[in-house]
């Protein structure tokens, strides 16, 4: 096990700020904006570092905004402030040489080196390779749905570094500071957080194992919480479907019985807001 003081060098939060000030950052409950956390940069980032360091940091309360989402509802997105987007950055780039190795080929959402486009290079694969038996599922509210004991059961099992486990458990126990009658008044693997992403793929890696080791006769795309599966067969399909209820069941996920189908390539569906129609495939 690392020294904290290894695990937290100055460059590595230099690297996080230029990160997290490059992707944009509306400012958290302590309305410090990017143009005022840069004016004193140096003396933010080792005042950050020392806590990290001493094991004195917090993060502050996040603020909750619910957006519209594009099929109907609402998304609850958190807003961190912009010391914690930094140490979360920081703890993020620690983990994905731990991660990337042991992460699926079948999951493309959020990761290094690959992208929407990887993904769709996927599907067109299986279809191709006549895998035109589709089930379109969608996972019921699935980061808000994060069990955080089970994910820190998996964080546990994958990260040696007892530091880096509590700032994220830290992370999922941060307190809202505007909570909402029906929300958790936690943050947990709410949307908007810099390590969400990560989380909810280290979260999903067991769907994707059983899913693939069972459905060895099908294609799994994943890209985060959507994804696909690909058969020659209707009844292939409709296994697969059943294997992947399943294998989310274990985890405490569920299906959205309302957005999940099989499709055949010939009808037609969308995925990763790409339409997909027999053999040719048009971006929305």
């Amino acid at each position: 096990m690392s020294a904290p003081c290894t695990l937290f060098p100055p460059e590595a939060l230099r690297r996080a700020w230029q990160t997290v000030r490059r992707n944009g950052a509306t400012p958290g409950v302590d309305r410090v904006t990017m143009r005022r956390f840069e004016r004193d940069l140096d003396r933010n980032l080792g005042q950050l570092r020392q806590e990290l360091v001493n094991g004195t940091y917090k993060p502050l309360p996040v603020k909750r905004i619910l957006v519209p989402k594009p099929r109907g509802g609402l998304r609850p997105l958190a807003i961190w402030s912009l010391r914690d987007r930094v140490a979360q950055r920081v703890v993020h780039d620690y983990l994905v040489p731990i991660c990337e190795p042991r992460f699926l080929d079948c999951s493309y959402g959020f990761r290094p080196g690959r992208s929407v486009a990887d993904a769709v290079q996927a599907v067109t694969g299986a279809r191709d390779a006549n895998r035109r038996w589709v089930v379109d599922a969608d996972i019921q509210d699935c980061f808000g749905s994060l069990d955080r004991r089970r994910l820190m059961k998996h964080v546990r099992a994958w990260v040696g570094e007892p530091a880096v486990v509590a700032l994220i458990e830290a992370w999922l126990r941060a307190r809202v500071y505007n909570p909402a009658r029906g929300l958790p008044a936690t943050a947990a693997a709410s949307q908007g957080g810099v390590i969400t992403p990560l989380l909810a793929n280290l979260y999903l890696h067991s769907f994707d194992v059983r899913v693939t080791r069972i459905v060895s006769y099908g294609t799994l795309v994943r890209f985060a919480d959507d994804y696909v599966i690909l058969c020659r067969r209707r009844r292939g399909a409709q296994a697969a479907l059943v294997a992947a209820r399943q294998a989310l069941g274990h985890l405490g996920l569920r299906l959205n019985s309302h957005k999940t189908r099989i499709v055949h390539f010939d009808h037609g569906f969308k995925f990763l807001g790409v339409f997909f129609l027999r053999n040719e495939h048009f971006y929305l």
